[in-house]
């Protein structure tokens, strides 16, 4: 068995003794990152952005998440689960309380509840928008930091966006950091120490830190589980929890452990953010299509008299993340039943948020090129020559997108060959003409390529 794996920062592996080359994970890749080489997929890790769509659509399970084992939990001397509301719709009719149970029995010293977080992030934003409508400081529509497939789709794809980006620090960045603080502080000992292990419903959403599968808790994380990959072992401990009164607790409890309301488990869903939220010039998307559409709108300068953007890359929200267990209609419902049982209100105090506000607790640090650390890529762009020579050969090609050549499309395989990632020779409608690699070549380095395409074959 052969795994692709580009190091650090891969969001995917590929099991290429498996893939048969039907490219259907690359016309399927939003950004481009894939191709098909010699029969085989080939991933480029720069223009990865992690959405997961590779995974969906591989018919021979080539794909595979970057995410730490369970069994690592026994290299940690203290391991802690970052726990969102899409983990308790993956358990319809079971309390919140009984999953975090589950999984301290699996092995986690502590589970730390999101929406815990997700309110202190609403509550900042809340106060961000008020202050911006004064100063008209960042420019209309601000977009949700949350997903972070979207933060990477647009510093790809759409970077004149970037400064629309909601500069609050993701609700999984506060949550790190606070918790991680407060343990260390507990148990008196480095915050190296404390291993965060986000479970994770999508292949990207891995803290500031991506993890990879032969990475061991020993330098803090945060790390990432896939929901699908623990599911049928949490779901034995949960059951287990169920049966039985009381499950003690190896370590101290904090607030941050207990999901008391419904209004955390809003954020699974599609609209979810916006709804728990006090901002009424707003609106939510959710799947990748949409989302994409959507920013291609807001870079055309519309939606402008709206003030907050809730963006979800997967359809139906983080509810349909591609490392989720169950259906997302039926987690969708779950969901639902579990707001009406648990009713919704505020666990914080605003008062307390509002002090963090003013010491600037909750803002994030862009990169000094405007960008975010860690997230997105600049690709080299093309030089005017290469343009026209790439202009040159999509004429001459005068194809149908077929992705036989192995790239998505006609325009992006000609980009290919004047990067010198591909062989001229492998399309076959050039080839079917009866024209030579050479002669093509010869014929977009002359000067009259791009004027006279159609003289060629």
């Amino acid at each position: 068995m052969h795994i692709e794996h580009d190091g650090a920062g891969c969001y995917v592996s590929f099991d290429t003794a498996l893939c048969d080359g039907c490219t259907r994970c690359v016309r399927g890749c939003p950004t481009k990152a894939l191709r098909v080489r010699k029969g085989k997929v080939v991933h480029k890790q720069e223009a990865c952005i992690g959405c997961g769509n590779c995974l969906r659509i591989c018919p021979m399970g080539v794909v595979r998440a970057a995410t730490t084992e369970l069994s690592q939990l026994k290299k940690s001397r203290i391991s802690v689960a970052l726990v969102t509301p899409i983990l308790y719709a993956q358990f319809p009719g079971v309390l919140p309380k009984d999953i975090l149970k589950g999984l301290k029995r699996l092995g986690f010293h502590h589970t730390v509840d999101m929406s815990y977080f997700f309110e202190m992030f609403q509550f900042a934003t809340e106060e961000f928008i008020r202050q911006n409508r004064r100063t008209q400081e960042a420019p209309w529509p601000l977009i949700s930091p949350v997903c972070p497939v979207v933060l990477r789709l647009i510093q790809t794809r759409f970077p004149s966006l970037i400064p629309h980006i909601h500069p609050i620090k993701r609700p999984v960045a506060l949550m790190a950091k606070k918790v991680t603080r407060i343990l260390s502080k507990h148990y008196g000992v480095n915050e190296g120490f404390i291993s965060m292990v986000y479970i994770n419903p999508c292949p990207t959403k891995k803290g500031d830190n991506p993890s990879t599968p032969d990475q061991s808790f020993t330098n803090g994380g945060p790390y990432a589980m896939g929901i699908c990959d623990i599911y049928s072992r949490l779901a034995k401990e949960v059951e287990h929890v169920r049966n039985i009164e009381a499950i003690p607790m190896a370590f101290a409890s904090y607030e941050f452990e207990q999901c008391t309301s419904g209004d955390g488990l809003l954020w699974g869903m599609s609209g979810g953010e916006t709804v728990a939220s006090d901002i009424e010039k707003s609106l939510s998307v959710s799947g990748l299509d949409e989302t994409v559409s959507m920013l291609e709108k807001i870079e055309m300068g519309l939606f402008r008299d709206t003030e907050y953007i809730e963006l979800r890359a997967c359809t139906e929200g983080c509810l349909g993340g591609a490392l989720t267990a169950i259906d997302k209609y039926l987690a969708k419902s779950a969901s639902q039943r579990m707001i009406t049982l648990l009713g919704t209100g505020k666990r914080l105090n605003r008062d307390r948020i509002n002090r963090l506000y003013e010491k600037e607790w909750f803002f994030s640090k862009r990169a000094e090129q405007g960008g975010f650390e860690g997230d997105g890529f600049a690709s080299t762009p093309f030089t005017i020559e290469e343009m026209r020579k790439i202009d040159g050969l999509i004429q001459l090609i005068n194809g149908r997108d077929c992705a036989a050549c192995g790239a998505p499309d006609c325009r992006t395989f000609a980009e290919d060959v004047v990067r010198g990632e591909a062989p001229v020779e492998a399309c076959l409608l050039l080839r079917a003409r009866g024209l030579s690699g050479e002669q093509v070549m010869t014929f977009i380095n002359s000067k009259e390529c791009g004027h006279a395409c159609q003289g060629l074959g």
